[in-house]
């Protein structure tokens, strides 16, 4: 053999060295790739939801470890991410069943993130699984009260809602009539409920399918359960056979004729769903003249919680608003972007009037939310 192939062996085997260790790498990263080939949805999800929640236990600290699914999800990018939120519902069930988590040990396994994705999905699963325990406590909020940021303790009560539905086996009455008694939240725990009800039309989410009962949000929404804004507010998301929303005409479409209450629940919630890019969500608001206040509600904050700069980009947007609904614009994004960074957001580089209104809507985040993304 020639020098000249010597070396080129050399070289080949060096590389060879070099790319089977990452090969090997990505391959246990990407450690759900065994499920990508199945072709049936259910069958899918289900690995998905076992691998998952195979690496959560194997973590021993869900509280740890949900931040670095988090991470890696994001830059996998794909169904998972796109998904992990809802995934996330159907692990953390299965990981409180296994470790008979208690409304006093809850803490302790809720994610240390404010991310809306895996973190927020595994954290509301926790608390759906103690549905039957929050019906006998006499403060069903206890443990999201004590949760370390805003973000989380609303996470937190959105899952008691869900819960409390569970726990009455979907009567609708007495879920709601203990949201109505919770401190402060009960709008926020409400729309839980009314979330859990609509997923169950479907049977989705590990919920029994509903054979019986209404269907129609205008009848469902209507008053006889109170909380009427957000009651409409999770509707358009969970109803994929639904009108389809996709810009300002279909908002005005599906809204109209409603009573004032309703009809703004009902622009948020087609918001809601008009989109996953909020800055294509507040284009389409801006669209709606005097709707524009409410419309914004929906708009998906949490996309942008982890970017400073497309934050600042975003609230900015308020500038497309007429000028009756640019203020109130500026107030809820204030406070929807502080909720969504622990307070760290800032209202300092808006000129005067938005400035002010930011800062105002900043100040509410202890609030409840009613409806937030």
């Amino acid at each position: 053999m020639s020098t000249l192939e010597d070396v080129r062996v050399v070289v080949g085997l060096l590389l060879l060295a070099l790319v089977l260790p990452a090969a090997a790498s990505a391959r246990s990263k990407d450690y759900l790739w065994q499920c990508v080939a199945i072709t049936r949805e259910d069958a899918r999800y289900s690995c998905y939801a076992r691998l998952l929640l195979e690496r959560v236990e194997r973590s021993g600290d869900p509280a740890r470890e949900l931040p670095r699914i988090d991470r890696e999800t994001r830059e996998m990018g794909g169904e998972v991410a796109g998904s992990c939120h809802a995934l996330m519902h159907e692990v953390g069930r299965r990981y409180a069943r296994a470790h008979h988590v208690t409304l006093s040990t809850l803490r302790r396994y809720v994610p240390r993130s404010n991310d809306p994705t895996c973190s927020a999905g595994f954290g509301m699963g926790l608390v759906m699984y103690l549905g039957p325990q929050l019906r006998s406590s006499r403060n069903a909020l206890a443990p999201c009260l004590r949760l370390a940021t805003r973000f989380r303790e609303y996470t937190c009560i959105h899952g008691v809602g869900h819960a409390l539905l569970r726990g009455y086996h979907g009567a609708m009455r007495p879920a709601i009539d203990t949201c109505r008694k919770l401190p402060r939240y009960g709008q926020d725990c409400a729309q839980g409920v009314f979330h859990d009800y609509w997923i169950s039309l479907r049977g989705a989410d590990g919920t029994t399918k509903r054979t019986s009962g209404l269907t129609s949000p205008r009848l469902v929404c209507d008053g006889r359960y109170g909380y009427v804004r957000p009651c409409w507010y999770r509707y358009f998301i969970e109803q994929p056979l639904g009108p389809a929303i996709g810009n300002a005409r279909d908002i005005r479409r599906a809204c109209a004729d409603l009573p004032t209450l309703q009809h703004q629940g009902c622009v948020m919630g087609a918001s809601l769903a008009a989109s996953t890019d909020p800055f294509e969500q507040m284009r389409i608001c801006a669209r709606l003249g005097s709707d524009g206040a409410s419309c914004v509600h929906g708009v998906s904050v949490p996309a942008v919680s982890h970017e400073p700069r497309r934050q600042r980009e975003l609230i900015r947007r308020c500038d497309l608003f007429g000028r009756d609904e640019r203020l109130g614009c500026y107030a809820w994004l204030g406070r929807a972007l502080a909720v969504v960074t622990d307070g760290r957001f800032g209202c300092v580089q808006l000129r005067r009037a938005a400035r002010r209104a930011c800062v105002a809507g900043t100040r509410r985040t202890d609030d409840a939310l009613v409806a937030f993304a």
